[in-house]
């Protein structure tokens, strides 16, 4: 029979490594603001895993206080090995209330993307406030028109919000503060209520948040 470690071994051992490379992970969320024009708020963010930063302007992507963004495998219990992604194109912009936590999340602005305090994401969460190619078939053969006729509305998600696995929030979509997003929905433009259940593709508001 293979011999296997007590369970309180192994979390005693997660703990140590845990705390012996929190300063690295510091040290790595500081440079990663400073070289890319983040404004973060202290507590610094906390990038566990993968992060791609874009931006073209200083300030184009604010952090608040102690916000968390996990695309670690060994730390984040979805498991997701995606990167976290942050976007921002031709005037967007992304801000980010205190104490939120993302799971592999991917957000791209070129209107705007506001996010409350202490929203939650699960695992592969997409937020995208354009739709990267006009929709015109004839615009989209030429590269430069094509970007100046993609469509693209601001997104505002209020406190407390909790955004479920696999769920896309498109262009012209409020989320009320405390709405839950169930799993897999696709959100496009609507105008969610606070205190709401929204679910489905393409997403309704079923009944009010308990």
């Amino acid at each position: 029979m293979k011999y296997q470690f007590p369970m309180f071994v192994w979390a005693v051992w997660q703990k140590m490594m845990s705390l012996l490379l929190r300063p690295f992970g510091i040290v790595k969320s500081y440079l990663l603001c400073m070289a890319y024009g983040v404004k973060c708020m202290r507590p610094l963010p906390r990038f566990i895993g993968r992060i791609i930063l874009r931006t073209r302007k200083i300030g184009e992507i604010t952090i608040g206080r102690g916000v968390l963004f996990d695309a670690s495998v060994e730390h984040n219990l979805v498991g997701l090995p995606n990167p976290t992604i942050l976007d921002t194109r031709h005037g967007g912009f992304i801000v980010i209330g205190d104490d939120s936590g993302f799971s592999s999340v991917i957000m791209s602005s070129k209107a705007g993307i506001k996010i409350g305090e202490r929203v939650k994401c699960g695992g592969n969460v997409r937020i995208f406030d354009h739709d990267f190619y006009s929709l015109s078939s004839e615009t989209r053969t030429n590269p430069i028109q094509d970007q100046e006729n993609v469509c693209s509305r601001p997104i505002s998600i209020g406190d407390d919000v909790f955004i479920g696995t696999n769920a896309i929030i498109l262009k012209g979509t409020t989320i009320g503060a405390r709405s839950i997003i169930a799993a897999g929905s696709v959100v496009f433009g609507l105008s969610i209520p606070s205190d709401s259940m929204v679910k489905g593709n393409p997403a309704k508001i079923i009944r009010r948040a308990e």
